[in-house]
């Protein structure tokens, strides 16, 4: 009997996982049974987000209907979010009422977003991380007409770790062809933008602000409250005409209501590496946004890919008794300031004693294009499901 694999989770992770499960057991002529479980019929582009709120992409080039993933490569896909989750039973019960049995289970869910933790930061500011948040921004940026604009990060570690430096400079370049030139601020909780690409991006960053005159503040203790003008750390206040939030990561509620959540920080899921296992369930992979900070990975779209593909080995490994499995993947990241664009690479290795990755990061490229590369694996990406 062709073993079952349930995949829960119709973001990157999910795609990738059940993608390489799918159709390299086709390519060996094995049998394997992959279903894929989404809460939305819309698997998204979450990068691309930013670009609608600029103006330069409409919000129906950041999605592709998640069920083309059928014709695209092969696996059953169910539009039904999971209500339970049964790891001793090996079962995956939807709210529609649907019971999935496996023999192996990926869980990719991404990350929840705890704007009501802080004070004020549910209620005041703009966002692009979701569709609606980006068309909000967008009418924003469209009618603004004050002096003083704040990019504020509450906390570490965040979704996309360059998203705010980067989205400040293409701010800058929104307004300069209309004559506006409004103060920018980055407000950042930590001593350099090192986290996501190592200290050459933080230099690249750093000359970028400087050359266009965006004010750097990193390294602030703590967000006290975000007021209607005003954001209030332990260091200082800072005011604004308008506030652009990065959102504070938190486990999603299925997780964390099925006893996923980690036992030193609920933000994240419970997680072992180097193959992102469940320490207790081993049949079990969780390689969402939620499982990365355990062990010491970044939660961003590349790691998260390369995690799904050493889940994906893995299971075939274990189902057809000899896969090989690849060491965790070298992280190239682009990011892009407008009309241009930079990279950054990540090599990484497995500490055992620590029970995360290391890592050595460092900036490749600079020039538009890295933008061209950039956005032309988004939208091929989305084009293979449409």
């Amino acid at each position: 009997m062709a073993k079952k694999v349930v995949v829960v989770g119709g973001g990157s992770g999910g795609l990738v996982a059940a993608r390489m499960v799918q159709t390299e057991a086709r390519r060996l002529s094995q049998e394997i049974d992959v279903t894929l479980i989404s809460a939305s019929e819309k698997h998204y582009m979450p990068p691309l987000w930013s670009e609608v709120a600029l103006g330069t992409a409409s919000p129906e080039e950041t999605w592709a209907p998640i069920k083309g993933a059928e014709k695209a490569y092969g696996y059953k896909v169910v539009v039904d979010p999971v209500k339970t989750f049964d790891l001793k039973g090996r079962k995956v019960i939807t709210e529609g009422g649907q019971t999935f049995d496996y023999d192996y289970l990926v869980i990719a869910l991404g990350t929840a977003y705890g704007w009501s933790d802080y004070k004020g930061l549910d209620k005041y500011g703009y966002h692009n991380y979701s569709e609606e948040g980006a068309l909000e921004l967008k009418q924003q940026l469209a009618n603004f007409n004050g002096k003083k604009i704040v990019f504020l990060v509450p906390e570490l570690p965040f979704r996309c770790g360059i998203y705010p430096p980067e989205m400040a400079m293409n701010v800058r370049a929104y307004f300069e062809p209309r004559g506006i030139h409004p103060e920018i601020t980055v407000l950042y909780p930590a001593d350099a933008i090192r986290m996501a690409l190592g200290e050459g991006l933080d230099g690249f960053f750093r000359r970028r602000f400087k050359r266009t005159g965006i004010n750097y503040i990193n390294n602030f203790e703590k967000l006290i409250e975000v007021t209607e003008n005003k954001v209030i750390t332990k260091n200082g206040e800072f005011e604004y005409d308008l506030l652009i939030k990065a959102p504070p990561s938190r486990l999603p509620k299925v997780l964390a209501d099925n006893g996923l959540a980690h036992p030193g920080d609920p933000r994240w899921s419970v997680v072992s590496g180097p193959r992102f296992q469940h320490p207790d369930y081993p049949e079990v992979y969780l390689v969402g946004e939620h499982a990365m900070p355990p062990v010491g990975l970044l939660t961003a779209g590349v790691p998260i890919h390369n995690a799904a593909v050493i889940a994906g080995a893995s299971i075939l490994n274990d189902a057809l008794g000899g896969y090989m499995i690849p060491s965790y993947g070298d992280t190239l990241c682009m990011g892009h300031s407008f009309e241009s664009g930079f990279a950054g690479n990540c090599e990484y290795w497995w500490m055992p004693e620590e029970g995360k990755w290391g890592h050595a990061c460092y900036t490749v490229a600079t020039g538009p294009m890295v933008r061209l590369m950039k956005d032309s694996f988004y939208r091929g990406w989305l084009d293979a499901l449409r």
